[in-house]
């Protein structure tokens, strides 16, 4: 925990979201350096073992909500500066959404997730792990593996391990000014065959005919036989200005 609070590099000058607080271990160490602390959890249960550990600390505040329902921007005191959480590992993809595709993301972002999440996340386009996930966050941050967390770390303990990952968000995503919408609908759309050649792989879900696609490819200075797994952030940028995606 005290790796999470040190990758967050969080002032007293900073609001803090933490979603999935749990019995609020963490809550406690985030409310010793930050000027507030809001906490959003679903179990209820949660919500009064963490409220009980935290005791009357007036600038934490937890909110007993569905973190995939709710305005998670609007629930403190100021939009958060930094977003920590230790991510259920079922709905990591859809958090991680709400917390880089939303205009207001904050500068730092710290999640606790699966190994297997944290490596596709900081994978590279050398990365056998390279998925869709890793050009999402990628496109909105640099990502970086804090530190491997074993599964005798929690208790009961899980059976997988886990990870800590720093997204320092970039000062612009990686694709501007393309739409936001647009090109991550394209890359999606390619890396559902991404062991397909691109040529052929950019003919499927993404509706590019291979003619079209060769000639994207050739301008954006791609051979047409890589694979989707295999483009770096800026290549798939190239590729979709080629093809004039979200322009």
């Amino acid at each position: 925990m005290d790796a999470i609070v040190a990758a967050a590099e969080i002032t007293g000058d900073d609001d803090v979201l933490e979603v999935g607080p749990g019995p609020g271990a963490l809550t406690q160490r985030l409310a010793r350096v930050a000027r507030s602390v809001t906490a959003v959890e679903l179990d209820e249960r949660m919500v009064a073992v963490a409220t009980e550990a935290v005791g009357a600390a007036p600038h934490v505040r937890f909110v007993r909500a569905d973190a995939l329902a709710v305005d998670l921007f609007g629930l403190g005191p100021a939009p958060p500066a930094r977003i920590v959480a230790n991510l259920p590992y079922r709905i990591t993809s859809p958090l991680l959404h709400r917390f880089l595709a939303d205009a207001r993301r904050p500068p730092l972002v710290v999640v606790l997730v699966q190994e297997e999440v944290a490596r596709r996340m900081t994978a590279t386009e050398r990365d056998r792990e390279r998925s869709f996930l890793s050009v999402f966050v990628q496109s909105f941050a640099v990502a970086r593996l804090v530190r491997r967390v074993p599964p005798g770390a929690f208790r009961p303990a899980p059976k997988v391990s886990s990870a800590v990952v720093a997204l320092r968000v970039l000062d612009r995503p990686a694709f501007a000014p393309l739409d936001q919408g647009a090109f991550l609908r394209f890359v999606s759309d390619a890396f559902r065959h991404r062991r397909k050649q691109l040529r052929a792989a950019l003919g499927h879900e993404a509706g590019v005919d291979r003619e079209r696609a060769t000639a994207a490819l050739a301008g954006a200075g791609i051979a047409p036989e890589r694979r989707p797994e295999e483009l770096s952030v800026a290549e798939w940028v190239r590729v979709a200005g080629e093809l004039g995606v979200g322009s």
